[in-house]
């Protein structure tokens, strides 16, 4: 069971504890959609807050696996034919690692979602 499914068995466990309560002014029918409004708001903040999301919806992953990829490309470019070799590779080589360093800056601190979300 993967944390997104947990996380939808506590609030469907709490929401009907809380129906369940004769104190409580809510139908046992009100259960579905309180259940389904929680989840749709807070479900994607709190997996991605807990670093739940796939490795695929993860800027930090993606913005290492930039960076990785231009180091690889900075060892192995000189492998390539002269015409490909020169300004292109050396500024793809140089940009690779900033453009991944700061994307992977950005998902640590700054991103609230997980990609496509």
């Amino acid at each position: 069971m993967d944390a997104r499914q947990k996380l939808e068995n506590k609030i469907i466990g709490a929401v009907v504890s809380v129906v369940g309560n004769p104190a409580v002014p809510a139908q046992p029918g009100a259960v579905s959609p309180i259940v389904d409004a929680v989840t749709s708001k807070i479900l994607p903040e709190i997996i991605n807050a807990t670093n739940n999301e796939p490795w695929y919806a993860s800027r930090v992953t993606l913005g290492a696996i930039l960076a990785a990829s231009a180091g690889v490309l900075g060892l192995f470019g000189y492998a390539f034919p002269a015409e490909v070799q020169g300004k292109v590779l050396d500024l793809i080589i140089a940009l690779g690692p900033v453009i991944g360093g700061a994307l992977a800056l950005y998902g640590r601190w700054a991103a609230r979602k997980p990609i496509g979300e």
